[in-house]
This record gives structure tokens, C-alpha cells and sequence, in this order.
């Protein structure tokens, strides 16, 4: 099912002009909310420079969830460390070839 909500961000247009979706099932639910919807706490802070209009989209969505203790900063967080663990090997391969530097 094409859901044209997804992301009807303009900084989301690179990942993909139409994504199809589906109704995901209970189980999906039940992973999506263990992952991304824990309450973190992020301790020692550092602000990050992001569009506006995305931060505005977060503050929407986290407010959708219904948890008092989940907060834009927890659900970024988890999905950063999501994305880090999901694609360690590339991430330290890349990190690898550019910390070399050529002797001429």
C-alpha cells in the first residue's frame, strides 16, 4: 500500500520519491516499540544542526506515542544506534580507508 504520509518531508525526498508500506502486524509493532520507543537517557548532551521542519516532524510523531518518558533526543538516539549497529561493517570500512593516508 503507497502511503503518501510517510515521509512528506522535503529532507526525506533523497531516500525515496514513493515508498510502499503496509500495514505491519502485531509482532512488527511489538519489535518497532521495544527498539526505537524506550525511554534513554542521554546524559551528557551536544546539539546537532538538522532542518527545522524535521525536528518539528519528531516532536509530532513522539507526541503521537503516548509516552511521557520518550523524548525526541531518546527516539533519535535509538534510531542512531540502530542505524550504527545495523551497518557496522561498512561504517568501519569506510573509517578504515580514510583514516590511510598515501605516501607519495
Amino acid at each position: 500500500m503507497n502511503n503518501p504520509r510517510f515521509c512528506d518531508l522535503n529532507t526525506c525526498a533523497k531516500a525515496a520519491p514513493e515508498v510502499s508500506t503496509d500495514f505491519p502486524d502485531e509482532k512488527k509493532l511489538k519489535a518497532y516499540k521495544d527498539e526505537f520507543l524506550a525511554p534513554y537517557t542521554v546524559g551528557a548532551r551536544k546539539g546537532i544542526f538538522v532542518p527545522r521542519e524535521l525536528v518539528n516532524k519528531l516532536a509530532k510523531t513522539v507526541a503521537l506515542f503516548d509516552n511521557r518518558d520518550l523524548t525526541i533526543g531518546a527516539y533519535v538516539t535509538n534510531i542512531i544506534i540502530a542505524h550504527l549497529v545495523a551497518n557496522r561493517d561498512v561504517i568501519n570500512e569506510l573509517t578504515d580507508r580514510g583514516s590511510k593516508t598515501v605516501v607519495l
